[in-house]
């Protein structure tokens, strides 16, 4: 164990029995699992990572990928098959919404017990108690059967009693996307000062937004195995990658997925991914002059440009960018697509890219403009391109995408245009009296 680890697992793998019939599986409890056919499952296998101590720490991966699996070994929930787990400190868990309180019990009382649970006295967590509910806010509901809250009412009280007890480790699986934007907005703030203030945080989502935002460090599961452990950048990135090899999978076969064997030669492989059939060649950033341009003013508009080369025969192409702080929030994603569609609904008028058939061996170019609405700050460009099968959004294949496809920095003057925030909305002031 790292002498700085909070948290130290070593080949943790967790396995379970999946009996044939229920007899089968009495038969094995009655002998002590020497009788009863089953198969065994393993929901995480061979774990072995180090947390330190103030760390935030995300946990990515598909459904049944072991993410849940992993947060219930770690607060001991469930016992590890195979391995050692070490934790130090106090650790407080949201875990499944509404584990851990008793249907028939008021929230006061669910209150008091997970306080007990954690080794609290009554005196304790009456003392903490009015800072709980302040949290919480769910008023006379606090003295009613948990049984009758809604999902909402629940997160909340059961978020306010994990951070009211002064955690060292917070475990948050999932829960935070059921309540409303201004509880989760408040969720946030909190877990951000405790961060602050030495809190270890492990984080399941499978919003890879979420988790980039919000933790420093990352591990991806598929079926249980670790696919990545490493900074959160790197493994939100492995992440998408492993979703659009997945979509691949789902399109094989088909007639609308059949396409050559052929695979993007990426301009860094780390970096660009896709089922192939096309390749981002090159991706520019332009200013007002059409000439390549790193820096701009606020308001200043802005070109980019992406060259492709259509490896195999394609329609129902769309080409298009996502822009992101360097702190990985998502400040806009457009494309060709998206203007096809505003022209399929009479709003613009234009050529629709979509319609259009490509050959093997043609390089289109399209470019972007872009009224450059964006507050001070670097930002990166992604650049995609991919088929959409259907007229709207919903059905994807990506032939090609690239991560860090170029950065730019966005200054302002503060004598003449100021505004604060990512984006310019261009608010008017009016007196009205």
């Amino acid at each position: 164990m790292s002498s700085d680890a909070v948290i130290s697992m070593r080949n943790v793998s967790k396995t379970y029995r999946i009996y044939e019939h229920p007899l089968h599986a009495l038969a094995s409890r009655l002998s002590g699992g020497r009788v009863g056919r089953f198969k065994e499952f393993h929901a995480i296998r061979d774990v072995s990572i180090d947390i330190a101590k103030g760390e935030s720490i995300g946990i990515l991966g598909r459904n049944g990928s072991g993410k849940s699996t992993l947060l219930q070994v770690i607060c001991r929930i469930r016992q590890a098959t195979h391995g050692t787990v070490n934790v130090t400190g106090r650790i407080s868990a949201l875990l499944e919404l509404g584990s851990g309180f008793h249907p028939d019990m008021t929230g006061r009382e669910n209150v008091l017990l997970q306080g007990a649970i954690m080794g609290f006295t009554q005196d304790e967590m009456e003392a903490r108690f009015d800072d709980i509910a302040s949290f919480a806010d769910i008023g006379e509901y606090l003295d009613q059967p948990v049984s009758t809250f809604s999902s909402g009412m629940m997160l909340r009280l059961a978020f306010a009693t994990a951070v009211q007890v002064c955690p060292d480790i917070l475990l948050v699986d999932e829960a935070l996307a059921v309540g409303d934007a201004l509880f989760q907005k408040r969720c946030h703030a909190k877990i951000r000062s405790m961060r602050d203030c030495g809190l270890t945080l492990v984080l399941v989502s499978h919003d890879h937004e979420l988790i980039r935002n919000m933790t420093d460090k990352a591990l991806l599961l598929d079926h249980g195995l670790v696919q990545a452990w490493s900074c959160t950048r790197e493994v939100t990135r492995h992440y998408r990658k492993l979703i659009f090899e997945e979509e691949a999978r789902v399109w094989a076969g088909t007639d609308a997925g059949t396409l050559p064997a052929s695979r993007p030669e990426p301009h860094e492989p780390d970096t660009s991914y896709g089922i192939g059939g096309a390749t981002i060649t090159d991706v520019r950033i332009l200013g007002g002059d059409q000439q390549p341009r790193s820096v701009f003013a606020a308001g200043e508009p802005l070109s980019i440009e992406i060259a492709t080369r259509i490896d195999a025969r394609l329609d129902h192409l769309n080409i298009g960018i996502v822009i992101r702080t360097l702190e990985g929030l998502k400040v806009y994603s457009w494309g060709t697509f998206n203007q096809d569609i505003a022209i399929w609904a009479g709003i613009k008028e234009g050529e629709v890219l979509w319609d259009r058939a490509f050959e093997a061996g043609d390089e289109p170019v399209v470019r972007l403009l872009l009224e450059g609405n964006l507050g001070v700050g670097r930002y990166e460009v992604q650049a995609v391109v991919s088929r959409e099968l259907q007229m709207q959004y919903g059905a994807q294949q990506v032939l090609h995408w690239r991560d860090e496809a170029g950065f730019f920095r966005v200054d302002m003057n503060p004598a003449s245009y100021v505004f604060g925030g990512v984006t310019d909305l261009h608010g008017t002031a009016t007196i009205v009296v």
